[in-house]
């Protein structure tokens, strides 16, 4: 997996490459201080995943940007607790928020591998928010019936931040097998996402 670092705090970007260069499934990690220098690198055009702090001049357009040109998928990290402008970001295609204050080295692992995975990552503070934002800017449905014990344990430990190839392995299923249990469950609660699947399920106290 190769990733790209966009960040104008020179210790704290040399800290993320720093780690992340120690992900065993990382191959490499490129970084650049500005949007302009970012798009002039050409690892950016290779990244399989992108860290970024939108708040950076030009950061929200770059998210979009990487999404429709690059392909790469993309964490948002965001120096404060501007929720609006990471659900912006999410909206424009980020696969996930994160708050820099929060990370450590284990939950940033477990980001970049839940990210690379497929799965939305969703810090605690934003979930609140998309909790208290969903009923009027998600169209979603009462769920029909509860959740099985089966889709509450895949569904929690996935709003906690864990891949799912570690959902697998804790829960002793094969990784199609919690796929297949988070299709479901996004579809039994009318969501049109895992993030919002979440938001829902914990707002109705279904998990």
């Amino acid at each position: 997996m190769k990733l790209f670092v966009l960040d104008t705090h020179t210790i704290y970007r040399r800290g993320l490459v720093a780690c992340l260069d120690l992900l065993d499934e990382v191959e490499s990690v490129a970084d650049a201080e500005r949007v302009r220098d970012a798009w002039e690198h050409p690892a950016l055009f290779e990244a399989d995943l992108v860290l970024v702090d939108p708040s950076l001049p030009g950061g929200a357009d770059f998210v979009t940007g990487v999404r429709e040109t690059v392909g790469a998928r993309v964490i948002v990290c965001a120096s404060d607790a501007g929720q609006d402008a990471a659900l912006s970001a999410l909206q424009a295609g980020a696969v996930g928020y994160l708050r820099k204050d929060e990370l450590t080295p284990e939950t940033l692992s477990s980001a970049v591998r839940a990210a690379a995975d497929g799965t939305s990552v969703v810090g605690a503070g934003l979930l609140e928010h998309l909790l208290a934002k969903l009923p009027e800017s998600a169209e979603v449905k009462p769920a029909p019936a509860r959740l099985t014990d089966r889709e509450q344990q895949v569904l929690s430990l996935i709003a906690a931040g864990h891949p799912t190839r570690e959902v697998a392995l804790e829960l002793s299923y094969s990784e199609r097998t919690v796929k297949n249990v988070l299709h479901d469950v996004v579809t039994k609660l009318n969501a049109r996402s895992r993030s919002q699947a979440v938001a829902f399920a914990v707002r109705e106290g279904l998990i």
